[in-house]
């Protein structure tokens, strides 16, 4: 026996746990304590309270459950000591066999009853059962020396032990076979035949479950109830080969305990838990102790044959006969969970757990090392459930209780302070300095230059302004802390935008953006929102509606395309009919026609057969200019340093002279020296002979960081189109301008497919301008949201085109997460602008709504009648049900003769006087009686509304008492119980 030490059930003193240990050399039985000082803290100390020695080669021990200090010892002679571990000077008993062997196991029961197990003898039986009720301390208790029964003979019995629930049965294993002995009867309950017969242990949760283990390391778990039914249907012969059952484990693990470390584990530690159910541990290397989780999966009751008439019922049971068949309908075991404990020290041979005082569900382990030192540790507990709500609180539960981390209410105080802290440095303002610009714009110029000077701000700035005070240095190793996780993941960033009022408002969404993202630099988002909101204003000024057909929120993809992308959706009345090619192209040249000679200049390729479409495409892209706007474009993006990218922009549209013109005059030599190699395309321009220069040319396009030279080298080098729209670099609306400028139809056909496949299947947005606001548009989005998760986006960008130009139920399915996610946060009124915003914008071209108004949700009702007070009384049904009723109360109001009014002082449906006001005791809707030095002066709106607030209703939920919102206010200022008498409701305080 190498050593070992376990846990002494039912000998706790108080609170205080024991344990009995044998140390590895084999000759000293010892007793430790667990020490608290305080029963409120958690010790890991251990004392030695007592040993005993006098041993030789000690084998295997046990214990007493209902005789505290009782414990047995067997030895390798055969030898079986019983003893008092608490006294030094009891006696002890000597059990032993016939004939000297070695004893494997010991084991007692509560009927004072204990078993032994011993090697194979000649004349005598392997397991011996004595019983020790009458032994004494004090005496040498001679009267105990013959066992009171024996079972098995020529058999070696490697390991026995009692079954805690039933005193009179003993399971025992052999080298072949594991059997259950019942005392009553000679023969066995059952006999199986298997390797696994070493280190029997019962589940101490689930009596009927458990497990032992072979000398090749494999682990079973079997369950009692079966090993026993199966041997009841079988006859009850005499003990024979032929009385053996087979039967499975209820769980397996093939050379579980194989440790690595050693040739061979002659005797693996093995232990169930006393803390927690279902979860059994063993020590590996000398260093480790692995813990397993199980589960019990339930049983599940046979299909009834009756009631199965019909045809389906039939197939359905068939198919729970096949997977009842595939599948066991018995209860089986599951491995759920599997965690490692690091040793606090080394060469650990022996453990046992051990409750933790202040947590009934923690653990900790008592461990004995190889040296015979015994030491206590706590195991790091694993997070069992964890579990967010929407505002990105979470609450995580394990065996130590629950921790719940609530949200950050300081976030947009700490947002703010950055925020500016990165105006201090200039980063905000200078993002927005071509925002506000373009937005003063008309909507006929360019939709947008952020994008193309996106990636020099963002090389700029990273060179031009330090971020050291922002940017924190995080070790590999280092935890980081969880709030500062939380408020970058998706859900934060969708309540930031919300609560500072991203929504339908696309100018409004950019400038959320900006403060939110001013490190972030999601200029693809921003880009988006900039498109959306210069299509909206052109759909409002009806640029994009002609002949009946409405082109809004159309990509270039839907415009050259045509009838083919338009039929598709409800572009036209209904009563029109689909649209013709011919219709189409009418319409596209009244659109074109109508930006006047702006439009006129744009070069297209002269064998295009759909200009027209062509210039309408640049048109929704944003990629066309007038002369003067293009030279005050390029002067501005010279005055910025963006040499590069005005060269480029030159270049894409055709001018070379003026590229070289912009690099000769940059500040930078560099680009001074460049302005000499691309005028060497002035002179090669026509000569299809390869030459030094254009190998340059070459070279240079792959080796240069900057994209707008590389596509410049690239085009000068072959003077082919084709280079420059393979530099995904670029912004995609400069590759579709150069494509839509100089491809031909085909290939235009085949570039504009390829690139919409490239971004609906990567879910960049700013390929709306590709695909609009259609069908092709909402799978852009939907990868989109499969990648980011900002189910907001979606909702507010789908929200333009859908329902009212096509229904998709993924747009459905997004409003309603944004809905649920904004009622969830207490954003209501956040959530009603967005309704209201959204069926603003389902209304079609002659002002139908697509989407059916929500109805309205709080309204005044009357007590006697229940039916809304607000809403008018129906003309058919003016007399009522008691018309003489109606008109006694209408002439006590004297209503008569009086010009009409939109007070309300009585129910239009049944004329029952509304309540009266607890202050004034006037009838609620009637004016308030104030001097007129009182009243606001509605000199303006806001006087005109708080006025007609006074006179509204205000009710106390508690007590259904009202009284004027004026003097409700008066009132509670000054008090804090209800104005009714004898009414003690503290309305203001509910």
């Amino acid at each position: 026996m190498s050593g070992s030490i376990v846990r002494a059930l039912n000998w706790d003193a108080g609170y205080e746990q024991q344990f009995i240990a044998v140390n590895p050399i084999g000759d000293e039985v010892l007793l430790y304590q667990t020490n608290h000082e305080d029963p409120g803290i958690e010790s890991n100390d251990l004392i030695k309270l007592n040993s005993r020695t006098g041993f030789e080669n000690i084998q295997c021990s046990s214990y007493s459950l209902i005789n505290r200090g009782i414990t047995g010892v067997g030895s390798i002679s055969g030898n079986i000591s019983i003893f008092d571990i608490n006294s030094n000077t009891s006696s002890i008993l000597k059990l032993r066999p016939k004939q000297n062997r070695p004893c494997n196991a010991i084991s007692f029961n509560n009927n004072n009853l204990i078993v032994g197990g011993f090697d194979k003898g000649r004349q005598d039986n392997s397991l011996q059962i004595w019983n020790i009720e009458h032994y004494s301390r004090n005496s040498t208790n001679d009267h105990i020396k013959r066992p009171v029964t024996t079972y098995l003979p020529n058999e070696a019995v490697l390991s026995a032990i009692f079954y805690p629930d039933r005193e009179g049965s003993i399971l025992c294993g052999s080298y072949k076979f594991l059997r259950e002995i019942d005392l009553r009867t000679d023969q066995p309950v059952f006999q199986m035949a298997t390797k696994c017969t070493l280190g029997l242990t019962v589940d101490h949760f689930h009596n009927h479950l458990f497990q032992s283990f072979s000398e090749d390391g494999s682990l079973a778990i079997w369950d009692r109830r079966k090993l026993t039914a199966i041997n009841s249907m079988k006859s009850k012969a005499p003990l024979s080969s032929g009385n053996v059952i087979t039967e499975t484990p209820v769980l397996q693990f093939v050379k579980l305990l194989s440790d690595a470390s050693a040739r061979k584990n002659q005797n693996p530690c093995v232990r169930y838990s006393t803390i927690r159910g279902g979860e059994f541990s063993a020590v590996f290397n000398g260093d480790l102790i692995r813990r397993w989780n199980t589960g019990v999966v339930p049983a599940t009751t046979s299909p009834s044959l009756e009631n199965k008439s019909t045809k389906d019922s039939s197939i359905l049971h068939s198919l729970k006969m096949q997977s009842q068949q595939q599948y066991s309908s018995e209860e089986s075991l599951f491995v759920g969970l599997v965690l490692d404990v690091k040793t606090d020290f080394e060469r650990v041979v022996s453990f046992d757990y051990s409750p933790d005082i202040t947590s009934h569900t923690s653990t900790n382990f008592v461990c004995m090392r190889q040296s015979g030192s015994v030491f206590r540790m706590p195991a790091v507990e694993c997070i069992e459930a964890l579990d967010f709500n929407s505002l990105n609180e979470f609450t995580i539960a394990g065996p130590e209780g629950t921790l719940t981390k609530f949200a950050d209410k300081e976030i947009f105080t700490k947002l703010k302070t950055n925020a500016s802290k990165l105006a201090e440095l200039g980063i905000i303002d200078e993002s927005r300095k071509y925002s506000e610009a373009e937005f003063s714009e008309d909507i006929e110029s360019t939709v947008d230059d952020e994008s193309a000077i996106a990636p020099y701000e963002q090389e700029g700035r990273d060179n031009r302004y330090n971020f050291a005070d922002l940017e924190i240095d995080i070790p590999l190793n280092a935890m980081l802390d969880a709030s500062a996780v939380i408020s970058y993941d998706i859900c934060s960033t969708i309540r930031k935008r919300a609560i500072l009022g991203y929504g339908i408002d696309c100018d409004e969404n950019i400038r959320v953006l900006e403060d939110l993202d001013a490190i972030d630099k999601q200029v693809f988002l921003r880009n988006t929102w900039k498109w959306l909101g210069l299509a909206k204003k052109s759909l409002e000024k009806g640029t994009m509606i002609s002949e009946g057909i409405d082109l809004g929120y159309q990509g270039v993809l839907g415009i050259w395309e045509g009838v083919e992308e338009l039929n598709n959706q409800k572009r036209t009345s209904p009563e029109t009919g689909p649209i013709t090619d011919s219709w189409f192209s009418h319409a596209v040249k009244n659109i074109v026609s109508s930006k006047g000679k702006k439009t006129a200049g744009i070069n297209i390729s002269s064998s295009s057969e759909r200009k027209a479409q062509r210039k309408l495409c640049l048109i929704v892209s944003g990629w066309y200019l007038a002369d003067n706007e293009f030279e005050e474009k390029l002067n501005i993006l010279v005055s910025l340093g963006y040499s590069e990218k005005a060269a480029g922009w030159a270049v894409f549209h055709g001018d070379v002279p003026k590229a070289i013109e912009i690099l000769a005059n940059a500040k930078k030599e560099r680009l001074r020296l460049m302005s000499t190699a691309v005028a060497g395309y002035l002179a090669y321009k026509n000569s299809n002979v390869n030459s030094p220069w254009k190998d340059q040319c070459r070279k240079m396009a792959s080796e240069l960081d900057d994209p707008y030279l590389r596509a410049i080298f690239a085009f000068i080098a072959d003077n082919d189109w084709w280079d420059v729209l393979d530099e995904h670099s670029l912004p995609l609306r400069e590759r579709l301008g150069v494509a839509l400028r100089f491809l031909s139809d085909k290939d235009l056909n085949v570039y504009l497919h390829r690139i919409a496949d490239t971004v609906v299947n990567k879910g960049e947005l700013e390929g709306l301008i590709l695909t609009g606001i259609t069908p092709r548009g909402i799978d852009l989005l939907q990868s989109y949201v499969d990648r980011t998760s900002d189910v907001q986006t979606a909702a507010l960008i789908a929200a333009f085109g859908s329902p009212r130009y096509f229904s998709d139920e993924r747009v459905k399915h997004w409003v309603d997460c944004y809905r649920n996610l904004l009622n969830s946060w207490g954003l209501f009124s956040v959530r009603a602008k967005f309704d209201v915003a959204r069926t603003k914008l389902s209304k079609n071209a002659v002002g139908n709504s697509t989407i059916k108004p929500s109805p309205k949700q709080v309204y005044l009702q009357c007590t006697r009648c229940n039916k809304n007070i607000s809403k008018p009384k129906s003309s058919n049904t003016l007399p009522g049900n008691n018309p003489q009723a109606i008109l006694k109360q209408f002439n006590k109001m004297n209503h008569f003769n009086k010009p009409a009014k939109d007070d309300i002082v009585a129910c239009p449906h049944c004329g029952a006087p509304l309540p009266r006001c607890s202050v004034c005791l006037l009838t609620l809707g009637t004016p308030l009686p104030l001097e007129p030095s009182e009243k606001l002066s509605e000199t303006t709106q806001a006087n005109k509304i708080e006025n007609k607030f006074r006179e509204w209703f205000s009710f106390c939920l508690s007590c259904n008492h009202g009284c004027h919102a004026h003097h409700a206010e008066e009132w509670f200022s000054k008090h804090y119980v209800c104005p009714v008498p004898d009414c003690n409701c503290r309305c203001n305080s509910k």
